[in-house]
């Protein structure tokens, strides 16, 4: 067990533990105060914060350390998966407001600003010399991983709270979600194309190959916008359009996280 502890690391058990102890916490007060709880949703959010540890733990680290695809692993991982996850298990909803309610209605501001920080959080730390820099400052590389958690959280968060509060078409907030794909395509683009190595860290015997599978890995992630955006389109489309949505849910009213169809 202190092995394994070691391995991961005090930090990543923490990521793991604190958030999942308080969701069971919230849960099962839930479940004492008479109100049924989908068992998917603690599925999901639990997935999501063990998958959070295992990305911030010194195993991957050091795997992050020595190879560049497995930083881009990391990195989209944290930047996709987890905050999906999170926002799966809707850990607002549990916090004690029950029933239907006003959806949150993000502002443009706060549609453009989650947008332009999922865009920049990748592109500032895959410059050169950040990178580089990262890897001698442990505290500074832990403040990049929350980044990319926030960063997700807020971009999707923003983009699931438009559809059901009514602030954007589900056609419009699947542009909006889509939109995002040159930001991570462009960085892998670069990293499958380029014929030189990019990061001094990773200059080596085998480096233009590792950085070739880096690049893969980043536009493989690309590609969950779009999955997303297609399922926020179908979604709308198999309700027959906004008739048949309207008739069925009514303006303001919040739709279950990642309810799209």
């Amino acid at each position: 067990m202190a092995a394994a502890l070691a391995a991961l690391g005090w930090l990543a058990v923490g990521n793991a533990v604190v958030p999942a102890a308080a969701y069971v916490t919230g849960e099962h007060r839930t479940r004492r105060a008479g109100r049924a709880w989908p068992a998917r949703r603690t599925a999901a959010f639990l997935a999501a914060v063990v998958v959070l540890g295992a990305a911030t733990s010194g195993a991957l680290d050091d795997r992050a350390r020595a190879s560049l695809a497995w930083h881009m692993t990391q990195q989209m991982t944290l930047l996709f998966v987890v905050p999906l996850g999170l926002i799966a298990g809707g850990p607002g909803e549990l916090l004690g407001r029950s029933g239907a309610r006003r959806a949150w209605r993000p502002s443009p501001a706060a549609l453009a600003g989650a947008w332009l920080a999922l865009a920049a959080v990748q592109w500032v730390v895959h410059v050169p010399s950040v990178l580089d820099e990262l890897w001698s400052r442990p505290a500074a590389l832990a403040a990049v991983h929350w980044a990319l958690v926030a960063a997700g959280a807020a971009f999707f968060g923003c983009a699931f709270a438009a559809v059901s509060s009514g602030r954007l078409h589900p056609l419009a907030a699947a542009l909006y979600v889509v939109s995002t794909m040159p930001a991570t395509d462009a960085i892998g683009l670069w990293l499958l194309f380029d014929p030189s190595a990019v990061y001094e860290r990773y200059a080596g015997a085998g480096a233009i190959a590792d950085q070739h599978r880096a690049g893969a890995v980043m536009f493989t992630a690309g590609m969950v916008p779009l999955f997303l955006a297609a399922r926020m389109a179908y979604g709308w489309i198999s309700k027959g359009g906004d008739a048949r949505l309207s008739r069925r849910q009514p303006a303001g009213t919040l739709r279950r996280p990642l309810d799209l169809g």
